[in-house]
This record gives C-alpha cells, structure tokens and sequence, in this order.
C-alpha cells in the first residue's frame, strides 16, 4: 500500500509534462538577474534573485489598472518582436497563444481573461499549482498567462526574451508552492 501511495506521489513533484521544446534561440539570463541587495552574480533559485530594471529598459513598467483584453497581450508581444501573435479563441474566456518553437512546434500560453486583478492572480496561483512544479505565468491586471513545464532558466529566458518579466508579475511553480520573482513590474 505504501509504495501504491508513493507513486501517486511521485508525479505531483514533478509537474504534468507538456511535451513542449521551448525554443533554441533564448537569451543567457545571467547578466538579467540581481540578487535581492541589487547585487550581481545573483545565483538562479527561488527568493535568491530578482529581474533588474535594465531588462525592461524602454518598456513601460507603471502598474495597470483598468481592465485588459487579449488585443493588448498582441500588441505588447507584437512590440517586443515576438511577431504577429494572434488569439485564437479556446472558450469565451480563454485564448491560446502560440510562439514558434523548434522543429514547427510551438510552445502555447494560455491566456484567460478575468474580472479583477484579484481574480487574475487566484487565476494564476491555482494554475501553476494544479499543473505542479515546472509549471509558469505572468500577470497584469485582469489577465493571467499560463506557460507550460520548464526549468526555471528556461521559463526566465523565455520572458525575457519576449519581456513578459516586464508586462506582468513573474510567478514559477516549485515542488511546495508558487512564487512571485521580484521584478520592474509590480501589482499589489
């Protein structure tokens, strides 16, 4: 009986597997990341680093209030050089949005658009849970972005690459909780 409750443990630590290849072509991370005193070197694990300003350097970083629709998620990717991203509708609340990745596979975000900020970050929160550790996302407003399973140095090259560390709150899902990387963006 142990070990039967063993392994329906085993795969909650390790987060449900996407099947995506995350792109070749992210950014080395390093010289993105300060310890939380500002320091350099910041090494790459939970509550040890943060996002420094310089990485959002031209991108506006003023927290938002009023309500967002998946339009200024495009338009946002689309002035970051991520291309011509467009939703495509997966429920009246829930757009997918696919990003090239290799060999013409893609890797999805889900988009799901909420009432509230409030609603937004339980929105968050719960997602990266449910789908376990590996699992990440971004937040503005009344928006929350679901990534799929990665590294924490691939999930971060990835929204830096395409600055989502700038147009929302970072959150990463590790074995016992979700956590809130400090970055140029912040919501209470």
């Amino acid at each position: 009986m142990a070990a039967f409750a063993l392994a329906l443990a085993a795969p909650a630590c390790s987060g449900i597997d996407a099947g995506v290849e995350y792109p070749d072509d992210l950014p080395a991370i390093d010289r993105y990341l300060l310890t939380p005193e500002n320091g350099p070197e910041a090494p790459l694990a939970l509550g040890e680093f943060k996002i420094g300003p310089e990485t959002c350097s031209g991108v506006d970083t003023h927290p938002v209030t009023q309500k967002l629709s998946p339009e200024d998620l495009s338009r946002f990717l689309a002035a970051q050089g991520a291309g011509s991203i467009t939703p495509k509708l997966a429920r009246s609340n829930l757009y997918w949005f696919d990003f090239p990745a290799r060999d013409k596979s893609f890797v999805r975000l889900r988009l799901a658009v909420l009432e509230d900020s409030k609603h937004a970050t339980q929105d968050l929160h719960d997602a990266v849970l449910q789908h376990g550790p590996g699992w990440w996302g971004v937040r503005r407003s009344n928006l929350a972005v679901l990534a799929p399973k990665a590294n924490l140095r691939e999930a971060m090259a990835f929204a830096i690459k395409y600055k989502l560390v700038c147009w929302g709150v970072f959150t990463y899902a590790a074995n016992d909780d979700a956590y809130v990387v400090p970055g140029p963006y912040a919501e209470l």
